[in-house]
């Protein structure tokens, strides 16, 4: 990046070093995003390990990019981007969090598809101005290194809150949980064919599923929008998790469930193998029939079930904010010593 601050950048590499880093986290959206969820837990851990966040960028040592869609209403509407556009001029050194929903080459995916070709170049142009690029994970890192080449992009996995851990227990009520918005990314089509074709109960949570599943299904809830804590608690009481997404960048979800000793159902795609491992049943998205025996069998199989659940529990051990946190660490400490 170019442009001129009154503090050098020698003199914040210097100081940095006998002091606690500053950084100033930002978003191009007032709240609500997924972005801001990341942010938040990422910023807690990171204050955990002497990280001081400061509301100014220019006192900042490093600006830290919690960076999802950039052409959305509250984007327009928060309107930050000659902020961006001061911080990319400046010596102060500039590190994006990104996922790759704009580098899949499917503008299917996306709510708006027209605006995918422009989302794409806008971020790219950013990563490029940027002095290291944060992906979420391996497969993410992939796809960007593809058309991002003078940039360093580093993969910080996501941790999950210590509040989703539980060891597995026998459900009393069994049922099916699905927990997204009605996306065309989550995979829409799949999740309510399958409501409607299992045996058992189902539990849809998120906005949007009203518009796409009949109100007279039988063996569906949709309870909306959840708050964490009730969320937390179903993840805890549900046997099976269903998640047939068609595109994650990371796939928090799909840890959330695996914390909670939840077998999970997911899709073979993007960066869900990455995180599941071997540690949850896997199918192509589109492959329902698929889906719906598998799901039949873990609710009827108490020993398999039993095992995935375990499994899944110790492989989500591997996924903290506390390692989140050092990673990022890292990243801050590479681009004050570039």
């Amino acid at each position: 990046m170019g442009g001129s601050t009154t503090v050098s950048v020698d003199a914040r590499k210097r100081a940095s070093v006998n002091r606690s880093l500053r950084v100033h986290f930002f978003t191009l959206t007032p709240g609500g995003g997924s972005e801001h969820i990341y942010l938040a837990a990422l910023r807690d851990a990171l204050e955990d390990q002497h990280v001081v966040p400061v509301d100014d960028w220019r006192d900042a040592d490093v600006v830290h990019l919690f960076e999802v869609n950039a052409l959305t209403g509250d984007t327009l509407r928060a309107f930050e981007f000659p902020t961006l556009y001061r911080i990319i001029r400046s010596d102060t050194p500039l590190v994006v969090s990104t996922d790759d929903l704009y580098f899949s080459d499917d503008p299917q995916l996306t709510v708006h598809p027209r605006l995918y070709p422009l989302n794409h170049r806008l971020q790219r142009l950013l990563f490029e101005r940027s002095d290291a690029v944060i992906a979420i994970s391996e497969s993410v890192r992939g796809r960007l290194a593809e058309h991002v080449t003078n940039t360093p992009i580093h993969v910080v996995h996501h941790g999950v809150d210590d509040a989703y851990r539980d060891e597995y227990t026998e459900p009393d009520d069994p049922f099916v949980l699905h927990v997204s918005l009605a996306a065309p990314r989550k995979n829409p089509e799949a999740v309510v064919e399958v409501a409607q074709r299992l045996d058992h109960r189902m539990v849809v949570a998120g906005s949007g599923w009203d518009d796409l599943i009949p109100e007279d299904a039988e063996n569906v809830v949709l309870p909306g929008f959840v708050p964490e804590g009730d969320l937390i608690d179903r993840y805890h009481r549900a046997p099976v998790f269903y998640f047939p997404t068609r595109h994650e960048g990371f796939g928090l979800p799909v840890l959330e469930a695996m914390a909670a000793s939840t077998a999970v159902v997911t899709s073979n795609v993007y960066s869900v193998p990455e995180i599941a491992g071997d540690a949850a049943v896997l199918h192509d998205p589109h492959d329902i029939d698929a889906h719906v025996e598998s799901i039949e069998r873990l609710l009827e199989n108490e020993s398999e079930r039993q095992t995935l659940a375990r499994n899944a529990h110790d492989r989500a051990q591997e996924f903290t904010w506390q390692q989140s946190a050092a990673n990022t660490i890292d990243v801050y400490r590479d681009v004050l010593d570039a």
